[in-house]
């Protein structure tokens, strides 16, 4: 009886996981760099202002709890 191959399939999907992210972050940079020369002033979206606004409340509430 012949002996059949072993294969890793936990290293091939590891290996595919970091291959396809590595292209997906190529991508980003060259899109970011693209919109940097531009000079593209990107205004921050909903998103963004509420999540700054949940961080500023957070950190202002955590200064409340310990000086007082």
């Amino acid at each position: 009886m012949a002996k059949k191959p072993v294969r890793n399939l936990f290293r091939d999907r590891l290996a595919d996981y970091y291959l396809t992210n590595r292209a997906v972050t190529k991508e980003a940079d060259e899109r970011y760099k693209k919109e940097k020369e531009a000079g593209t002033n990107r205004s921050w979206s909903i998103r963004e202002k509420g999540m700054v606004v949940i961080t500023a409340i957070a950190l202002v509430l955590l200064i409340i709890k310990y000086v007082f």
